[in-house]
C-alpha cells in the first residue's frame, strides 16, 4: 500500500510541470468565459431595443404601441408616418396629436381642474426600461398624415378617387440613456381588407428594425431632411 502511494507521489512529482500547465490553461478558459459573460452583459445594457406594435386589436383602429425593451431609459423625440398608396407615397411628422380637423390639440381647450395626460397632446416623451407608450390609433395617424398632404379620408379610411392605401410605416427617433447620438426604430404594416369589412394591419416583419450604428445615424439624418422638405399646411 505504502509502495503504491509512494509510486503515485513520485509520478505526480515527475509530471508536476504538466499538471501546472493544464491548471493554468483551465484557469485561463474559466477567466475567458467569465470576461465574455461580463462583456455580453455590458453590451446588453448599452443595446437599444424599441418595439413598435399593434395593441387592442390588429385592424386600422388598433393602438400603436411603443415599448422600450432596452436596459436604459429612452426619450422619444420624433415620430413619423410614411403612407404608401397605390399611386404615391409621402412622409409626415406625427409627433404632435391633432384633432378631427387636423389642428394641434390645444391644452387650453381642456377643462380646468382635470388631470392632463401629456400623451393627449404629443407622442414625445420618456420611457423607462420595460415601459410602453400608447401613441394613438393607426387610423388617426393615417388621417393626420392625410391632413398634412391635403387629403381627407372618408369614414372607412378610403382615399379620394381610385387611389388605395397600401401600407403605413411608423418610424421614430429617440435619445438612448446618456448616449449623445440618437437612435431610431421602424416598422411597416401592410393594409389589407378582411371579409368582414375590417381594414387589417399586417406587419412585413416579425421584428422592429433598429437604427443604432454610425451608418444608421446617416439614415436618421435623412429622415429629418425629408421632413424639412414637407410643405406646412
Amino acid at each position: 500500500m505504502l509502495s503504491s502511494l509512494s509510486s503515485l507521489w513520485q509520478w505526480i512529482t515527475e509530471n508536476a510541470a504538466t499538471f501546472s500547465g493544464i491548471t493554468s490553461v483551465g484557469m485561463l478558459i474559466i477567466w475567458a468565459v467569465y470576461l465574455q459573460l461580463l462583456l455580453h452583459n455590458f453590451r446588453m445594457q448599452r443595446r437599444p431595443q424599441i418595439i413598435i406594435n399593434c395593441g387592442k386589436g390588429r385592424d386600422i383602429n388598433s393602438v400603436c404601441l411603443f415599448s422600450n425593451m432596452s436596459k436604459q431609459s429612452v426619450f422619444i423625440d420624433l415620430v413619423m408616418a410614411r403612407i404608401t398608396t397605390s399611386k404615391t407615397q409621402w412622409l409626415c411628422n406625427v409627433t404632435d396629436v391633432v384633432d378631427d380637423s387636423g389642428q394641434p390639440v390645444n391644452i387650453a381647450r381642456h377643462e380646468e381642474g382635470r388631470d392632463i395626460n401629456l400623451h393627449e397632446f404629443t407622442r414625445q416623451g420618456p420611457m423607462t426600461s420595460g415601459d410602453y407608450m400608447e401613441a394613438g390609433t393607426f387610423g388617426n395617424m393615417i388621417r393626420q398624415a392625410g391632413f398634412a398632404r391635403g387629403i381627407e379620408l372618408d369614414d372607412h379610411h378610403g382615399m379620394p378617387g381610385d387611389d388605395e392605401l397600401v401600407a403605413v410605416e411608423i418610424s421614430l427617433i429617440a435619445i438612448f440613456g446618456a448616449e449623445k447620438h440618437q437612435i431610431g426604430a421602424r416598422r411597416t404594416f401592410h393594409i389589407q381588407s378582411a371579409d368582414d369589412g375590417r381594414i387589417l394591419l399586417v406587419p412585413d416583419d416579425a421584428r422592429t428594425e433598429q437604427f443604432k450604428t454610425r451608418r444608421h445615424r446617416r439614415i436618421l439624418q435623412r429622415w429629418r431632411r425629408e421632413l424639412e422638405d414637407v410643405p406646412n399646411r
